[in-house]
């Protein structure tokens, strides 16, 4: 049920928040009923694919659902209602594969306010392949008071369920993985092409700063989807070669990266170092708690989701969802990024994140807000809610606001 939208002046019980925004999502795509394939069979299969022909997984783009226009625009507003209904004022759209979602977009907010804003990182499949000119022209054209055309999202590495992010080392279980592929059917064919024990390296730091360097110079921004520490590593290294060692330059620019779930000592040090921004996601440290041990083994466990140290070395963090893969729901996020879980109706798990996982409430709702994206209105204030309340905040509405358009 949709949650009633804040009209300015009134003054419903509740605390207004900085607006709930959703930094990491494919809400579109899903709304737009393109299925994202989440089972690590499939996606191992997949990733494996990518790899043998020399390309990463988000330069491959998908066909948007055929229909006219209208129809997609319909959908897409729904998407956004969702959002909304779940305390969104703002949603980035993550690798958006097509420019039929930005024509609907364009034909929604020309008819009048959305239900949500939508921020929009292009695939580099389709950045990259359109052609300097007509790229620079359909920014401009569709930046508008409810979409923000910002960015181009690039990807480095696999994911940890399936075992094809890049690790500095070997997964633990690598022998069982491997053995449990090579007796099935689907991979025999491509037994000798499966993915190594450490994962997969779509893109090493300098093929990263080749491709990303003509982009920094047009202005955008960058994104890039990292797992694996040693992902990580290339993605830095990618990086500092694209804006010529430049530091203070690349910390201007505040470039991305997508879950840096794995991280040393050391690489937190060089991301605080480079100012790069680390946007991570509240749900998987609780999702993927049983997978933890098995795919990294005790001694080198402690580098997954180590957010409260990456915080406390000074690194940006932002919040997102990566939904479909996790829920949508900010509050349920809040929850299990302060207290390692969420017990509210529908979202309780077995498993509770560990401490190094866990931020404060005022930490955890600067990296999921944004003032001048509007304001979400709550049942109290968070802030004076110890870790295991959290859970019984209301949602009483939000209030977007546009886009300041010059």
């Amino acid at each position: 049920m949709s949650q009633p939208e804040l009209q300015p002046g009134s003054s419903p019980a509740g605390v207004d928040l900085p607006g709930l925004v959703d930094h990491h999502a494919h809400l579109l795509e899903q709304a737009a009923l393109n299925e994202l394939v989440a089972a690590p069979a499939s996606v191992r299969a997949f990733h494996e694919r990518v790899a043998r022909a020399g390309t990463t997984p988000i330069d491959e783009l998908h066909p948007v659902p055929t229909g006219p226009v209208p129809e997609l625009a319909g959908r897409l507003r729904a998407g956004l209602a969702r959002a909304a209904a779940a305390g969104l004022v703002e949603v980035t759209e993550m690798g958006m594969r097509s420019w039929s979602y930005l024509d609907a977009l364009a034909g929604l907010q020309a008819a009048g306010a959305l239900p949500a804003r939508v921020r929009v990182y292009l695939a580099s499949g389709l950045a990259t392949g359109t052609a300097p000119a007509e790229l620079a022209e359909r920014r401009a054209r569709y930046q508008g008071p409810w979409v923000a055309v910002e960015g181009v999202k690039f990807y480095a590495d696999g994911w940890l369920g399936p075992r094809t992010c890049a690790v500095g080392g070997h997964f633990a279980d690598a022998a069982a993985n491997d053995s449990a592929a090579s007796h099935s059917a689907a991979s025999h064919s491509a037994a000798s092409h499966s993915a190594p024990s450490d994962g997969l390296l779509f893109l090493d730091g300098p093929t990263l700063a080749r491709r990303i360097a003509p982009l920094v110079e047009a202005g955008w921004r960058i994104a890039t989807h990292a797992i694996g520490d040693r992902a990580v590593a290339a993605v830095l290294d990618g990086y500092e070669l694209a804006w010529a060692g430049d530091r203070a330059a690349l910390a201007a620019a505040a470039p991305r990266i997508e879950h840096a779930s794995l991280l040393s000592a050391e690489l937190i040090a060089r991301m605080a170092d480079l100012g790069v921004t680390a946007c991570i996601q509240p749900s998987f440290a609780v999702t993927d708690e049983t997978q933890v041990d098995p795919a990294l083994g005790p001694a080198r466990r402690d580098l997954a989701y180590p957010w409260h140290a990456l915080h406390a070395a000074g690194v940006p963090i932002l919040a997102g969802s990566d939904y479909p893969i996790e829920t949508l729901d900010p509050l349920a996020g809040l929850a299990r990024l302060v207290r390692g879980r969420s017990d509210r109706a529908g979202f309780g798990t077995p498993d509770t994140a560990p401490e190094r996982s866990r931020i404060s409430t005022g930490t955890a709702l600067a990296a999921m807000s944004d003032r001048a994206a509007g304001r979400t209105r709550v049942s109290e204030d968070p802030l004076g809610l110890a870790p295991d309340q959290i859970d019984r905040l209301e949602l009483l509405g939000t209030q977007p606001s546009p886009f300041s358009v010059s």
